[in-house]
């Protein structure tokens, strides 16, 4: 499911850093995955229990003085980056697409951030900007998934296509950018970023990393999350997994019957 360690992290960093800094000869990047999924999100699992001092470290440690160095490489990178997706792209993996310039998914894909059911806020704190605030509250409120289809009819996504005709339909955009000069597609990035930088989504980000790790890494601060914990230590993360996955057994009904229907 491509959960995003931190060796999967680093390497994905250090490609997205050559491609984007060294290789002068490549002009657009995608970012594509292997297997059944786009990504099922950041891998939990590891231990849980971090304090916050470590947690805030882990997420903003950047190449800056204060900036998220995941969100910095693909928000900085000089090239623009297409997100081919299909399958789940969920909680960290959602937020790895959010922050890539273009999204190309297949019709199978399904979106949403069900890991804030038993977490902080949710780092694609972009979602306002690009979603708008109504659906940005009602996901982030809920943790409920989308299809593709809705995720087009919010500008999630750009295009959705059937599974069989994911590949080209990238390569045709990638193709198409391409033939631009590679310094006004450079330069047109950096005037999209300034607008938005401008409306402070940098500090927006940069808090929403703050406050999750605070809030996931203070004790008592939540029953849910404590109870979630417990269980985990205890029994083990699938058995946390269900756990929360029955809390939500209505709100998932949708979500159930589509993959049977998939």
């Amino acid at each position: 499911m491509n959960a995003l360690s931190d060796d999967l992290q680093a390497e994905v960093r250090d490609a997205l850093e050559d491609a984007g800094w060294t290789d002068d000869a490549i002009r657009v990047i995608v970012l594509k995955a292997s297997g059944r999924a786009f990504s099922a999100g950041f891998d939990i699992t590891t231990s849980a229990r971090v304090n916050a001092v470590e947690r805030r470290a882990k997420y903003l440690k950047g190449k800056t003085f204060s900036a998220s160095g995941w969100w910095d490489v693909f928000w900085n990178n000089p090239k623009p980056i297409i997100a081919q997706i299909h399958g789940f792209c969920i909680a960290g993996g959602l937020a790895t697409a959010t922050f890539c310039d273009l999204r190309i998914c297949s019709e199978d894909a399904k979106f949403g951030a069900p890991e804030i059911r038993t977490g902080g806020p949710y780092i694609p704190a972009v979602w306002p900007w690009v979603i708008g605030m109504s659906k940005a509250r009602e996901l982030l409120y809920t943790g409920n998934l989308i299809d593709a289809a809705e995720a087009k009819r919010l500008d999630l996504v750009n295009e959705v296509v059937p599974i069989e005709e994911l590949d080209a339909a990238v390569e045709r955009q990638a193709l198409t950018i391409a033939k631009l000069p590679a310094a006004t597609v450079e330069y047109n990035k950096k005037l999209i970023n300034a607008s938005y930088e401008h409306m402070g989504v940098r500090q927006v980000i940069e808090r929403s990393l703050e406050l999750e790790a605070i809030t996931l890494a203070s004790q008592n601060s939540s029953p849910e999350i404590e109870e979630f914990n417990g269980i985990r230590e205890k029994d083990g993360l699938k058995a946390a997994l269900n756990w929360n996955a029955e809390r939500f057994v209505d709100e998932d009904a949708w979500f159930k019957k589509s993959r049977e229907r998939g």
